[in-house]
């Protein structure tokens, strides 16, 4: 009789553990990226948990298939998506939780799914989301089991075009489980702030937003501690509240002489957050943020701290040449550190949000960010676009793109949309007011938005690059700050050169213009004087670009910067573009249109040096073109000196050729009839050398050269190597005309994952081992596998020494 009590007592202590935690939880947040099955077809059935995937292919995400693809005039993604295939995809992933527990939350985390996708877990669909650049997230709680679980993504891009440029396909993006407990932070729940700042101290807000899906009441602590970049405990708060289902948690700091964040001083701190229920560590939840005021003064500029910044920025696309969208972390973190080595200090995400990773690598590297949410509204601009779904999904996504970004220093614009067709004043009023409700404290903008009054800041495009434009706007809007949120365009291809100044709408039109348009065109544009009576270079195909300052729309970069440094209301400009990027270009068989100032193997084309000589304050010198040109001796060749540096002399094989100040035409300009040799210029400062550069004339090709950007790497299938190969004579002089087939050897814990050379005319595939160079050079990009060892990567070419390097690969 008495063994029954006993029972009862065991069975209601174990109801009671099972309803409040023994336990502290701290919140895990893992990557799945590794070891997904993959199919490119629309399979029936695939979202159920008993579906046999074993024959699938497995691999790593992020995953891009459409740049596995050929090109090919056919495929329905067209000019727009670079001629690459779109499709049906599904993915599925087995995950195993062990010892689930009643009182554990588990998330999933997507970065990125291009798009349309369904996210199932165990046959059970959690939803759908059509923006193929939104970040969400699902809770697969209610759905989970002990012991095996099978999630599966189908995604949906069987139409196309879906934009206007190359978009990717698939899950492109990380992916991300979190773990913690049922009475937590909510997804993207941090919110935080600096109302006041100076350099004596700083007001700190945390707005917390917490989740309660325990079911009953619950009595938390909220207890937070800012950090700074030593790990320093330098400011604290704590709260006690009730919660049922969800509750906003304010608190408030003061930061002590605090080190502020700007481009040149990227100090980080971060705010750690505990929630405490029942005595018992809940949750825990970081935030980095930065410290720093932003103030739009009209038409007295952008304040930055107190202190008046212009913004010397790139637009770029998400994609990345060889990768396409499936961009990985150190490759994304080397173009960054292009951006910043140029003197750079702003980028524009044109035209949808980006990984999050870029937003913290912008934070740490000092980049300012114009976060763009939108390329159009509710009209699509491509066929099969987001402008589909806008009227349904546009609140979500935009409220959720804001609070996932707004804690990140380096946002200090936000864009509502690019070019927008047919737009009204009262849609702009709309979704500005709607962004206002979730963050008041950046200015907004939107690419040629200046038509409607409800932005903060008027942005320009390409209409803003005409003589008067935004001058005549000033003096209608005199209050009005502008920014070039598309300017300027100019076109250059790596290696090519001509002497004539081209403007695209008379001398190479795009698809959508006329030669006769430029008649009206033509007493707008900022006209650019030849460099030479004749053409030095002729013969060249239309569809390469000049890398001189002498291919342009309707401006060039030097007449642009001037403009920026004339007018206080004029806070700077977002080139059109930094890198290379796939789709939108003049026709087949073009990849891109050639608008970036780093080709799509990531090599700088001459106008990275020539904003370099405007942007930078480390002194520099570069010189163009090049000094190998067989058959033109006694010719005269321009050659263009772009420095920061007061004065610049030239010399030919050791003699002096003169010495010349920079001007404000920002460029100095010598003829030198062509001789082969060595051509040198050293750059001075109050008559002292500074910085020099010198082109030597190459030889016959006799070998390959290998340079990579590290020697060491870590075993996790992540680390990226970048190996540019140089076709060379044999004093190890690059031949600038090389166009050699190289074939590359890999052996070793590393595979292939592009080849490119930047000739936006070459159709080869990039998942293959082999690269025709491109006026000398090409890239190869590996990644590591999860096994340690050494690398070994070998080049070779028909007639050419081979050359071989060893990279070490360690756990």
């Amino acid at each position: 009789m008495r063994i029954l009590p006993t029972i009862y007592t065991l069975l209601l202590l174990l109801f009671v553990s099972c309803q409040t935690p023994d336990t502290d939880y701290s919140r895990e947040r893992i990557s799945i990226d590794f070891n997904w099955k993959f199919i490119k077809e629309d399979v029936k059935g695939a979202e159920q948990a008993n579906f046999d995937h074993s024959q699938w292919r497995q691999l790593d995400v992020p995953h891009d298939w459409s740049i596995e693809g050929e090109y090919d005039q056919s495929n329905p993604a067209g000019i727009a998506g670079a001629f690459l295939p779109t499709g049906i995809g599904w993915y599925r992933k087995d995950l195993s939780i062990e010892n689930l527990q009643k009182n554990d939350t588990y998330i999933v985390e997507f970065d990125g799914v291009y798009m349309n996708s369904d996210v199932y877990i165990n046959g059970q669909h959690l939803g759908n989301r059509p923006y193929g650049y939104i970040s969400f997230a699902y809770d697969l709680t209610p759905y989970l089991k002990n012991g095996k679980n099978v999630l599966a993504v189908r995604v949906d891009h069987s139409k196309a075009p879906s934009g206007r440029w190359y978009t990717g396909s698939g899950i492109y993006r990380h992916v991300w489980l979190t773990k913690t407990s049922n009475i937590h932070v909510a997804q993207w729940g941090t919110k935080v702030t600096t109302p006041e700042v100076s350099s004596e101290k700083a007001s700190v807000q945390l707005v917390a937003n917490l989740n309660n899906t325990s079911g009953k009441t619950a009595k938390i602590e909220l207890v937070s501690k800012i950090l700074n970049k030593a790990n320093e405990v330098v400011g604290t708060a704590t709260t006690t509240a009730n919660i049922e289902e969800a509750t906003e948690i304010t608190q408030n700091f003061t930061v002590a002489h605090p080190a502020l964040w700007s481009p040149e001083a990227p100090n980080m701190y971060a705010v750690a957050t505990e929630v405490y229920a029942d005595g018992k560590l809940r949750d825990t939840y970081k935030t980095p943020f930065g410290i720093r005021s932003i103030e739009l003064k009209g038409s007295k500029g952008f304040f930055l701290n107190g202190k008046s910044i212009k913004f010397k920025g790139l637009s770029n696309h998400h994609d990345a040449g060889p990768v396409g969208a499936a961009v990985p972390n150190d490759l994304l973190y080397s173009r960054l550190k292009l951006v910043k080595e140029m003197g750079g200090n702003a980028l524009r995400t044109t035209h949808n949000p980006f990984a999050p990773e870029f937003y913290a690598m912008c934070d740490t590297l000092g980049i300012l960010v114009m976060d763009e949410a939108f390329d159009g509204w509710w009209t699509a601009k491509a066929k099969f676009d987001y402008g589909n779904y806008f009227d349904t999904w546009w609140k979500k996504d935009l409220n959720d793109f804001i609070k996932r970004d707004q804690n990140h220093p380096s946002v200090v614009i936000w864009s509502l949309g690019n070019e927008v067709r047919g737009f009204t004043a009262e849609q702009q009023k709309e979704i500005v007011e709607f962004g206002k409700t979730i963050d008041n404290t950046r200015p907004y903008t939107q690419g040629s938005g200046y038509g409607a009054p409800y932005i903060d800041i008027a942005g320009f495009n390409g209409h803003g690059e005409m003589r008067g434009a935004i001058e005549e706007y000033h003096e209608e809007h005199p209050e009005k700050a502008i920014i070039g949120t598309e300017i300027t365009h100019t076109l250059q291809t790596r290696g090519i050169y001509r002497t004539q100044t081209w403007y695209r709408t008379k001398d190479n039109p795009a698809p959508w213009e006329k030669p006769a348009h430029f008649k009206r065109l033509e007493p707008k544009v900022f006209k650019i004087p030849n460099l030479s009576e004749k053409e030095v270079f002729p013969g060249i195909t239309k569809k390469y670009q000049s890398s001189y300052d002498n291919s342009i729309v309707r401006i060039g970069v030097r007449d642009e910067w001037k403009r920026v440094q004339s007018y206080d209301y004029y806070l700077g400009n977002f080139r059109w573009t930094g890198f290379d990027y796939l789709g939108e270009s003049f026709g087949w068989p073009g990849r891109t249109a050639n608008f970036g100032i780093i080709d799509l193997a990531g090599f700088p084309k001459d106008h990275y040096y020539l904003y370099q000589s405007l942007w930078s304050d480390k002194p520099m010198v570069h010189m163009l073109p090049h000094w190998t040109h067989p058959g033109k001796e006694g010719v005269k060749i321009p050659v263009v000196i772009y420095t920061n540096c007061e004065s610049a002399e030239l010399f030919l094989n050791g003699k002096s050729l003169g010495e010349q100040k920079m001007t404000d035409e920002s460029q100095i300009v010598f003829q030198v009839p062509y001789q082969k040799g060595t051509l040198k210029v050293i750059a001075k400062n109050n008559g002292k050398a500074i910085c020099e550069k010198e082109f030597k004339s190459a030889g016959e090709a006799v070998g390959l050269k290998l340079n990579v950007d590290r020697q060491t790497v870590k075993a996790n299938r992540t680390d990226v190597i970048q190996v540019e190969v140089s076709v060379v004579d044999v004093q190890g002089t690059m031949l600038p005309d090389a166009a050699n087939l190289i074939n590359f050897e890999v052996s070793g814990p590393a595979r292939i994952i592009g080849v490119e050379n930047g000739d936006i005319l070459d159709l080869s595939p990039h998942k293959v081992n082999y690269r025709k160079a491109f006026k000398g050079k090409c890239l190869l990009l590996l990644q590591t596998t999860a096994e340690a060892g050494n690398i070994e990567v070998k080049a070779t070419a028909k007639g050419l020494q081979e050359e071989a390097i060893r990279i070490s690969s360690a756990k």
